[in-house]
């Protein structure tokens, strides 16, 4: 997904063709719009070649506090918009190059090797079912983006999480279940995988980080961390018949009637006509990952990846200073679970468990770590 942000028939964005000509630093706040909306607002000023964007950004957005801030505010705009038709690619692809294969003997085949059937597990579970989750996600006004544009006046938003959000679910044969959500890095939610030593393996676009943004959250994350990303729907694209025959009719090469299929579970996905761009580009993605995975199998080269992949998260400055002592890390992971379990149970709400977490920093040491007795308060009972 991450090589799809590079894309040459993905529609620029407009903060990456026109210079930032405010302070959109971390400590800026959001602004109230007539509506009653809220998002952090960015000001473009004259337009800039996009190439010139990449190579010369203290150009583009000269008044970015570090070049590390300014670099990450260029990858969110890179990160904006597209992201159903994204999804859906990466999923077509696994069906297509691994859960239409079968096992063939070396004996019948003409190199003298097996044909492995491969397919998708966790653990020692195997994949049941995957497909596309529609739904919203707890994401801070200040977070989001609003553009206006110096010379003409034009004001539009941009993605409200809020209102809409798309990640991918799987579900292992034993009935556990998990989510990957590639979608948040805009939204300054900046969980991040490794991938350059396997990415750069098939003569993808260069990318800005060794890193690429990916959210995970199994059983354990789930029961020990806030929730973030609210279902609505799901839609299975392992099992959706449409799609199944959309790829074996097709194979690698998808013609009207593939294309017909692939774009209506789109359509039936988003609640709405699929524009001609989003079309056109999930049918380039499926094509381009589907030669990512092709090769990957051949080579073998996931019997190479690790078990654990390597994680980071892309902080602002500043943002990680204040670091825990040990006991009170201690304190607030039995505070965070006894808070989480409590919205789990439908005792509160995503709002009062906002409040919660936010009620915590104001504790002093020792009502944290349980010396004294806690003042009681209305909204947060001890």
């Amino acid at each position: 997904m991450e090589a799809q942000r590079f894309h040459p028939l993905r529609p620029t964005h407009p903060a990456l063709c026109h210079k930032i000509v405010n302070s959109p630093n971390p400590s800026q706040g959001s602004c109230t719009f007539p509506d009653g909306s809220k998002a952090q607002l960015i000001l473009l000023g004259d337009e800039m070649p996009p190439e010139r964007v990449v190579m010369f950004q203290k150009d583009w957005w000269p008044t970015a506090i570090t070049p590390a801030v300014r670099q990450k505010l260029l990858q969110r705009f890179l990160a904006e918009h597209y992201l159903l038709p994204s999804i859906l690619a990466v999923l077509v692809a696994i069906v297509s190059e691994l859960y239409t294969t079968t096992y063939v003997p070396a004996s019948e085949t003409s190199t003298g090797l097996p044909y492995r059937r491969i397919r998708l597990k966790y653990h020692n579970s195997p994949i049941a079912d995957f497909g596309i989750v529609k739904g919203w996600a707890d994401v801070k006004s200040q977070d989001m983006f609003a553009y206006y544009s110096v010379k003409d006046g034009t004001f539009f938003k941009g993605l409200n999480p809020t209102e809409e959000h798309y990640w991918m679910y799987f579900t292992t044969a034993a009935g556990e279940d998990f989510i990957l959500d590639c979608g948040m890095f805009v939204y300054n939610f900046c969980m991040m995988v490794e991938v350059e030593p396997h990415y750069t393996k098939h003569h993808l676009p260069p990318m800005m980080s060794k890193y690429a943004p990916a959210y995970f959250r199994d059983r354990d994350h789930k029961h020990n961390a806030p929730k973030i990303q609210y279902e609505k729907e799901r839609f299975s694209v392992l099992r959706d018949p449409r799609l199944i025959e959309a790829v074996r009719y097709s194979g690698r090469s998808y013609e009207c009637y593939g294309v017909t299929r692939v774009c209506a579970f789109m359509e039936r996905v988003a609640g709405r006509k699929c524009t001609d761009i989003e079309k056109d580009l999930v049918m380039y993605w499926i094509t381009d990952s589907c030669g990512v995975i092709r090769g990957n199998l051949q080579r073998q080269q996931h019997l190479n990846f690790p078990a654990e992949p390597k994680l980071g998260i892309q902080t602002d400055p500043g943002e990680m200073d204040d670091k825990m002592p040990p006991d009170e890390d201690e304190a607030w992971l039995k505070y965070m679970r006894k808070w989480n379990r409590k919205q789990r149970r439908g005792e509160i709400d995503h709002v009062q468990l906002a409040e919660a977490f936010r009620a915590w920093g104001k504790k002093s040491r020792e009502e944290k770590l349980g010396l004294v007795k806690e003042k009681k308060t209305k909204k947060l009972p001890s």
